[in-house]
């Protein structure tokens, strides 16, 4: 007999592999920058597969799958980013940045800090990859890093 919790631990699992199984997302990240943004979406993931519990399995199912994609989208646009953002003038980063912005806000129903990100378009000149990824990254992550 299937457990509930069974059934948890297999949705953890298949939205683990759906996510370390794609490439595209750290193409352009250095190792450990892929490994941050990547425990990021499985932790993120990981809350959600709990709070699916409570859900009718279909609805849990899609539940799961479209967050799941919604993540990948964010990893992939952190990826893209991270290289991009440091050559563009602020107007073209902004509009770059709005992809990011709805995307985080579609996932989590808020948008990311404004002035965090502003102030991330202002600075680019002054930043390296790594620098942007660190405030890219922060822009996403600031609600698991206050836990």
């Amino acid at each position: 007999m299937t457990t509930s919790t069974d059934i948890l631990r297999q949705r953890r699992r298949l939205a683990e592999e759906q996510l370390v199984g794609s490439s595209s997302w750290r193409d352009g990240l250095t190792d450990p920058q892929a490994q941050r943004l990547l425990d990021w979406a499985l932790d993120f993931v990981n809350e959600l597969v709990w709070q699916t519990a409570v859900l009718p399995a279909d609805e849990a199912d899609k539940t799961l799958d479209d967050a799941v994609t919604a993540v990948a989208n964010i990893m992939r646009q952190i990826n893209r980013l991270t290289n991009q953002l440091p050559q563009l003038d602020p107007d073209s980063a902004r509009e770059e940045m709005q992809t990011l912005t709805t995307a985080y806000q579609a996932l989590i129903g808020q948008a990311p800090d404004a002035e965090k990100t502003e102030q991330l378009v202002y600075l680019l000149p002054a930043w390296d990859n790594s620098a942007v990824f660190e405030q890219l990254y922060t822009l996403i992550a600031w609600e698991q890093e206050e836990e």
